[in-house]
């Protein structure tokens, strides 16, 4: 199993660098990214034809109703046995007549169509904020993602130095094999990690060139500007400020909002429509009135006995009470999204601040030591290893802990619905 996992191993890593050589790596930084994300994202281009389709509803709305012309001509005259007779003994006939909307009903479905459009205004914003924190979030995560593989490529190759060193020492009988059995454990172990580390990248680099419709064989290379490391303190801001924010600027609470404005407009909209449209018209009449040539005025409404929209006014009654309880959950998930992100930056950014700022140079100063006196022969094979595993856990988790102060900024951002945190 050992020899086929060192058969294959390397086969898959001279793939993974073909592959890269097939197209040049793109370095991107964040404003690049969401500029690329605001001008190839294809669902939110698509939301945007949907834009364009709500204006289109508002232009329907301010259209008026369309003229009826009646035309009727004699199809056969009895009295000269002409068919369709068009002469001037022929009865012919015409009516021109228009329908009025009374009671507010055209001015009221023009409101229903507005509110309509600004709900899928919201919509296209509120994809644009999860899109935009999907984005980061992947960028980070890939960031830090190739911050710990590189960390497995210096330590792999460092440990190969060594393991080529104790194999020569262990043909001229200064080593066991016990010891350049466990060195050669311990490569084994860290490649292993390594080509997990590769796969996550992996899936994480794929989720970004899907947002950036980036083409798949271009590796994407993220670069953090110098202060991102160093982002702003949390406590700078309290919750009730962040609350405000997010009731100002979060589009799915503006979406919530407005639909209920859209179900009591809609309301009104179905009450008017109870009263029945008055249709006008002109009549024209040349032989089949009492006298030849008859000019006439008509005036036609519906008379409302049975009819009168009750089913459609009690269901807009029902969208609208339905729309403020949605719109209460929603003003409640909003709070606790808020506290959840606020605490969340808070305990993470509280952790980092207990770790040495010169930990890790610290820390990479003693590796180098470790690896020179293990040489040396000062230190016994355990205390190398113990060693050599703590250095790896710890500069993993503190950029796992790097990694979540940010996302963590982030959340509060998607939160509130704001940049509060520039990073």
């Amino acid at each position: 199993m050992i020899c086929r996992f060192l058969i294959l191993f390397p086969l898959v890593f001279c793939f993974q660098r073909s592959m890269a050589q097939q197209a040049d790596t793109l370095s991107l930084t964040l404003p690049q990214a969401e500029q690329q994300l605001l001008q190839k994202n294809i669902p939110l281009l698509a939301q945007r034809y949907s834009l364009d389709s709500a204006q289109a509803t508002i232009v329907t709305a301010r259209l008026w109703d369309n003229p009826t012309l009646y035309l009727e001509n004699v199809l056969y005259n009895q009295n000269n046995s002409r068919v369709l007779d068009f002469s001037s003994e022929g009865e012919r006939a015409a009516q021109l007549s228009q329908v009025f909307k009374i009671a507010g009903q055209r001015n009221r479905a023009v409101k229903v169509a507005q509110s309509g459009s600004r709900m899928t205004e919201y919509q296209f914003y509120d994809l644009l904020r999860t899109l935009r924190f999907t984005l980061r979030d992947d960028f980070y995560r890939l960031y830090f993602a190739e911050q710990s593989i590189n960390l497995y490529g210096e330590q792999i190759i460092s440990l190969q130095k060594i393991l080529h060193a104790f194999e020569d020492q262990l043909k001229q009988g200064n080593v066991s094999l016990k010891d350049v059995l466990r060195i050669r454990s311990l490569l084994y172990d860290l490649q292993s990690d390594e080509a997990q580390a590769h796969q996550d990248l992996q899936s994480t680099l794929s989720d970004l060139q899907q947002l950036l419709r980036i083409p798949a064989t271009t590796p994407v290379k993220p670069v953090l500007p110098d202060g991102a490391l160093q982002p702003p303190a949390v406590t700078v801001f309290s919750y009730p400020q962040l609350l405000d924010s997010a009731r100002a600027n979060r589009y799915d609470l503006k979406m919530a909002q407005e639909n209920v404005n859209y179900n009591d407009l809609n309301l009104r909209l179905q009450r008017s429509l109870a009263i029945p449209d008055v249709a006008v018209g002109l009549t024209y009449d040349r032989q089949g009135n009492f006298r030849p040539n008859y000019n006439g005025l008509s005036l036609s409404i519906p008379v409302p006995a049975w009819n009168r929209n009750q089913g459609n006014i009690k269901m807009a009654h029902a969208s609208l009470e339905s729309s403020k309880l949605q719109l209460q959950g929603t003003q409640d998930q909003l709070e606790h999204d808020v506290m959840d992100s606020y605490q969340q930056a808070l305990r993470t950014q509280q952790m980092l601040q207990q770790v040495d700022p010169a930990f890790a140079s610290d820390y990479n100063h003693l590796l180098g030591e470790v690896q020179k006196n293990f040489q040396a022969h000062n230190l016994n094979l355990l205390e190398f290893i113990d060693l050599y595993d703590s250095y790896r856990e710890t500069v993993l988790k503190l950029n796992n802990l790097r990694y979540n102060e940010l996302q963590a900024l982030e959340n509060v951002n998607y939160s509130t619905g704001s940049s509060i945190f520039q990073l």
